[in-house]
Parts: C-alpha cells; sequence; structure tokens
C-alpha cells in the first residue's frame, strides 16, 4: 500500500487587524492580503496580493542576512504555521471580519466625519427627533458622546446615518457617505452574483471619486488636527466567497457571556481559576437539567426529539 501523506489546507481564518498581521508576518501599517502600504490604503485600485512565495521569500532573506548570536535581531524571524500546507497564501484564507471591518468601521469613521462636519449637537439632534420604529435603536440622547456600541447599535446607525446628514453637510460629502453605507449593505448579501458584484464595485469606486470632499470638509482630524488623507487599514478589502460569512459577532457575545460576565461574580483575585470553575458549574448544571428533562419526560424522548429539546 502506498503511503497516504494528508495536509490540512486552511479555508479561512477569521482574525482582527492585529492577528492578521502577525499570521501573515507583515509590520504594522501594511495590508496583511496585500503588498499595500498605509500611504496607499486610500487608493482606489486594488494592490498585487501578499502571496505564498513573497512572504517565505522575505522570511528567508531575513534569515540569510540576520546574525545568529544576535539574539534580538535573529528572533524577529520566524517561520509561519502555514508554510509547509501546501500553497495557502494569506492573501486568500485570511478573511474580512463584517463586525469590525464594516459595522464598527462605520462608528469611527464615518459618523466621526459626519460629527467633525456638522456637529455632535446637531447630529444628536436630527437623531433624537425621528420617528422610533418597532426593531430599530432610538437614538434619544444621540450618539456623539458615546465610546463603544454593539454591532446591532453599529447596523441601526448604518440605516440612519445618510438620512439625517442631509442638509447638514456638502452633497458631494453626502454622497461620498451614502456610497460607502451602500457597500456595507450590498456587501451582506448571502449570495454574491454578477450584479452584486457590479454593485459593489460601482459603490466603491463612487465613494472614491466623492471621498476628497471629506478632507476639504474637514471630516478627517487626528489629535493634531485635521488630517488629509485615507490611511485606514479597513478600506482594503477582498473577496473570499459571500462575506457576511465571515464575523465574529458570535465570539465577540461568547466574550460576555464567558468572561465578562463571570468576571463581574468575582472578587477581582485569581480570575482565571474562578471563571474556570464558574464555566465548569454551568456546564454541569446543563448536563443536569439535560438529563432530568429527557428522563422526567412522558412519553421518554426519541433521539431526534432529544436533539429539539437540546437546541430550546
Amino acid at each position: 500500500m502506498h503511503n497516504l501523506k494528508i495536509a490540512t489546507h486552511p479555508r479561512g481564518d477569521l482574525s482582527d487587524y492585529p492577528e492578521q498581521l502577525l499570521i501573515s508576518c507583515t509590520a504594522s501599517k501594511r495590508s496583511p492580503i496585500s503588498l499595500t502600504v498605509s500611504a496607499q490604503f486610500g487608493d482606489p485600485l486594488p494592490h498585487s496580493p501578499r502571496t505564498h512565495i513573497h512572504t517565505l521569500g522575505a522570511i528567508e532573506r531575513a534569515c540569510t542576512i540576520s546574525d545568529p548570536c544576535d539574539i534580538a535581531s535573529f528572533y524577529k524571524t520566524f517561520e509561519p504555521y502555514w508554510m509547509d500546507w501546501g500553497d495557502a497564501c494569506p492573501s486568500c484564507f485570511l478573511t474580512p471580519d463584517a463586525l469590525h471591518q464594516w459595522h464598527k468601521f462605520f462608528f469611527n469613521h464615518p459618523i466621526t466625519w459626519a460629527v467633525n462636519m456638522m456637529g455632535g449637537a446637531q447630529l444628536d439632534r436630527r437623531l433624537s427627533v425621528l420617528q422610533p420604529h418597532v426593531g430599530v435603536r432610538h437614538w434619544a440622547n444621540g450618539v456623539s458622546m458615546l465610546k463603544q456600541l454593539t454591532g446591532q447599535e453599529h447596523q441601526d446607525l448604518e440605516k440612519l446615518l445618510p438620512a439625517v446628514i442631509v442638509g447638514a453637510v456638502p452633497n458631494d460629502v453626502a454622497c461620498a457617505l451614502c456610497t460607502i453605507t451602500e457597500f456595507i449593505f450590498q456587501a451582506q448579501n448571502l449570495f454574491l452574483y454578477k450584479e452584486t458584484l457590479h454593485s459593489l464595485t460601482e459603490a466603491l469606486h463612487e465613494f472614491h471619486h466623492y471621498k476628497a470632499s471629506i478632507i476639504a470638509a474637514s471630516g478627517r482630524r487626528g489629535k493634531n488636527g485635521p488630517l488629509n488623507h485615507f490611511q485606514i487599514p479597513k478600506l482594503d478589502t477582498r473577496t473570499m466567497g459571500a462575506p457576511y460569512q465571515w464575523s465574529s459577532d458570535i465570539t465577540e457575545r461568547c466574550h460576555i457571556t464567558h468572561v465578562k460576565r463571570p468576571y463581574r461574580m468575582t472578587n477581582r483575585k485569581d480570575f482565571h481559576g474562578q471563571c474556570c470553575r464558574f464555566l465548569d458549574q454551568q456546564e454541569k448544571l446543563q448536563f443536569f437539567q439535560l438529563y432530568t428533562g429527557s428522563t422526567c419526560h412522558d412519553p421518554p424522548l426519541s433521539r431526534s426529539n432529544l436533539d429539539l429539546y437540546c437546541s430550546a
């Protein structure tokens, strides 16, 4: 019998921007999936992908010129875990994160641009006077002073911002914010057809056409004053099937239920041990409820009904 070689190929690695830089062996202020540097983040055209050959070649050259006796320098070069996984390429298996790359990006940037241009008080007033709707967050106190929101609240703001800024910002700015919002909504389709990809491309091109008006209206500001660039890593996009399947909503939710809530129940000392015991007790309670529910049920639950009981 011939020997069989089994290799695991990554289909998708969901992680945030700092983790993607680490996985792709890339320095900060660069794209983990392309050869783009920070000054090129706002370019309308995509750059060359960061391929398997390019990354491993750069690591080999770094190892060649590094002095093994210089520990600080030599330890900066390392072999990525995916180097032996066939043609695994960071530009392919590093996926976009809908929660951070779209929704949190919208709150950190377009909302901030609107606050800088029209003033936080006016934006808050326009949001507060909107008619409340069931299923959509009503911003009675505005958003200009908020620091952190949930993913659902980010999505609710995406529905409202293009309408409430009309008349308070230049028309070109309104077009830019409307097109970036349209891009986010179009990208959330579960199926991407040729028409959808065309709409995404057109929306992105239109945003790049009008984005200079945001800088002209002093929408981009930093700690030291106005900014005249769009060096935002989240504007670097990629395609790997329907992007909305790649989202960290579940893991972020688990961070609340499995970390933050148990932490509030501790005395803030030896948290890791207390957290593990808390989760272990929760698991035992769930198993006990499952056992009592399945044995005390009349008639006894079948395998299929038991699965339904567990999901409920």
